[in-house]
């Protein structure tokens, strides 16, 4: 996909069959909250999370996308290394999806959400979950996956959706940007169709800033490797976290995003 600063040639599919995904994703509240909301309320697909411990029946099941279905999980804590090595997540969610979906963790598209906040997860462990999680559907690994992280955190892409200009701005930590999300009132039930292209144009736009004129989701990992060397070169300069999130190219990879 272009990464064009205009976004009038997108289009949303809200008719796409996607089977069945998993999204892994660090929090326990606000990443399950804003998956539900974009993929229930916006798309109107089935939901099932599996919160840490225990897999929970806060179901939702679609009457007009009955074949589409998003199961978001965590795992045992929001160390990112646990993603590789949390084998009690990775034996319920085998179970879940042998049990009732008849499949494997080898054949579903995993998508990995995650925070890059400098004041948590080391550079190296980053650096080595994300040349491990390359690809949604093939990985030279136990389970599928691509990693998919947000600057500094989740609330990057929940203002990308409102705040036209996001891709301009940087913060010192996450909780500067929980903060602006908190200071402006933003909501996650105003979040819809235009919100999410409003997000999706943010972040081509702070890709243009690190001069990545296209990208393939299918073959995503240089690209993901020179954003994080772009993030971690601005931190390291001026102890800011240049805002950007790639839960968008979640939405592309699946083709409810595309070009037209």
């Amino acid at each position: 996909m272009e990464c064009q600063n205009t976004i009038k040639n997108l289009k949303i599919n809200k008719n796409k069959t996607i089977g069945e995904i998993v999204v892994v994703v660090e929090g326990e509240s606000e990443e399950f909250k804003l998956m539900k909301y974009i993929f229930t309320n916006v798309l109107d697909y089935n939901y099932i999370p599996i919160k840490r411990n225990k897999i929970m029946r806060d179901e939702f099941r679609s009457r007009t996308n009955p074949n589409s279905t998003i199961i978001v999980a965590n795992t045992s804590s929001s160390n990112i290394k646990t993603i590789m090595e949390d084998k009690d997540y990775q034996d319920k969610l085998y179970e879940l999806l042998r049990t009732d979906y008849k499949r494997s963790l080898k054949s579903i598209p995993i998508y990995i959400i995650w925070d890059r906040d400098y004041e948590s997860n080391d550079e190296k462990i980053v650096l080595r979950t994300l040349n491990t999680f390359k690809n949604s559907m093939d990985n030279d690994f136990d389970m599928n996956g691509i990693l998919l992280l947000n600057y500094p955190c989740v609330e990057s892409y929940e203002i990308s959706n409102f705040d036209k200009q996001l891709y301009k701005k940087s913060f010192k930590n996450s909780k500067a940007a929980k903060d602006l999300y908190k200071e402006k009132r933003y909501s996650l039930s105003n979040i819809d169709e235009n919100t999410i292209f409003n997000a999706i144009g943010n972040m081509h736009r702070s890709m243009n800033n690190i001069e990545i004129s296209n990208y393939d989701p299918s073959d995503f990992h240089k690209i993901n490797k020179k954003i994080f060397e772009y993030e971690n070169n601005s931190y390291n300069s001026s102890g800011k976290i240049p805002a950007i999130s790639l839960i968008s190219v979640m939405l592309v990879d699946l083709g409810i995003i595309y070009e037209e």
